[in-house]
This record gives C-alpha cells, structure tokens and sequence, in this order.
C-alpha cells in the first residue's frame, strides 16, 4: 500500500470509529521536504489518494489543503521526529476537556501512554495565528495535544502510531466518562 494510501486508510478510519464526522478532522505524512495532507472539506467515506494535496515543508501550504496545513507544517518544523499527523474530533474527549486544564485518564492504559495531558486554550478568533505554535508546543513532549472544545492532534512516527493515539484518548475518554 502506498503511503498516500494508508493516509487515505487512517483518515476514513477515524470516521468509521466515530472520531469524526463525515468531513471533519484532517491528516498529514511527511516525506524529506513536503507533506502530503487531506484537503479542506475531505469526505472521508468517499476520500481517494488523488485528492490529496502536496505543501512543502517551507512555503506557504498548497491551495486547496486542509485549513489545518499550517498546523501541520508548523508540527514537522518543531518536531521533527514526526513523520505524521492525525487530527480528529473525539467527542468524549471534547465533552470531558470543556472545563479542565488537565486531562487525567483513570484506566491503566490511558495513565501508562499519557499520564496528565494538557488542555490547550481555543483561540477561536486567531486560530491559524496562534494555534500552530500552541499546538506544536504540546506535541515536542507528548503524543496528544487537546484543544479546548475543539479536538485532539496526534503526531507520531507513523500514521498507525497516531491513530493509536487518538484511539486510545479517546478510549480512556469513554471509561472516564462511563465511570463517573
């Protein structure tokens, strides 16, 4: 499968497991000096590996790419480690992180993957301004980087890794949701 493929694959796949809806969330892989990202407006059930977009790592993304393509290129900048970036909208962790500065899992896994994650501030006035240095901050010492009743970004050295990630957030969203 080729690499623009399993980004196809993990992006419908956020949507099948109900961390997005139909055209909501976005991902990205790196390759040595560009990256390839969903566009703006994706519909991951019908999504192909020709509509994706190309951007550089050092120029003004692609017309047409996803809104969050400076996000992401600013993740690669800061984080280099990174080779991909999943963002979704896991509606458990947006209901349990409206108020909290600080997400705690209380299953074994979700303690043992993250610990205590941090909660960033929506700056929903200056979002493509503010966030992506937000954003990249928080994902240079963890996986996950929650946005404040918006949604999680994962970066990670695969696109399996990321989703793990998201899926496992949201996972112990769910318990801590079920158990209080």
């Amino acid at each position: 499968m080729s690499p623009q493929d399993q980004l196809v694959l993990f992006y419908k796949l956020l949507r099948q497991h109900g961390l997005n809806d139909s055209h909501s969330g976005n991902g990205s892989l790196k390759h040595d000096s560009s990256f390839t990202i969903t566009k703006t407006g994706a519909g991951a059930d019908l999504l192909n590996s020709s509509e994706l977009s190309e951007c550089d790592l050092n120029q003004i993304p692609s017309k047409g790419a996803s809104l969050d393509a400076g996000i992401h290129q600013t993740i690669y900048q800061a984080c280099p480690q990174h080779n991909a970036i999943l963002h979704a909208h896991n509606p458990h962790t947006i209901a349990l992180t409206l108020k909290d500065k600080m997400f705690s899992p209380v299953d074994f896994e979700g303690k043992l993957y993250f610990g205590e994650l941090s909660v960033i501030e929506c700056d929903a006035d200056n979002y493509l301004t503010t966030m992506p240095n937000r954003i990249s901050s928080a994902l240079q010492n963890s996986p996950i980087a929650i946005v404040r009743s918006h949604g999680v970004y994962s970066a990670a050295e695969s696109l399996e890794l990321a989703y793990k990630w998201l899926c496992s957030t949201e996972q112990s969203a769910k318990i801590k949701w079920l158990a209080s």
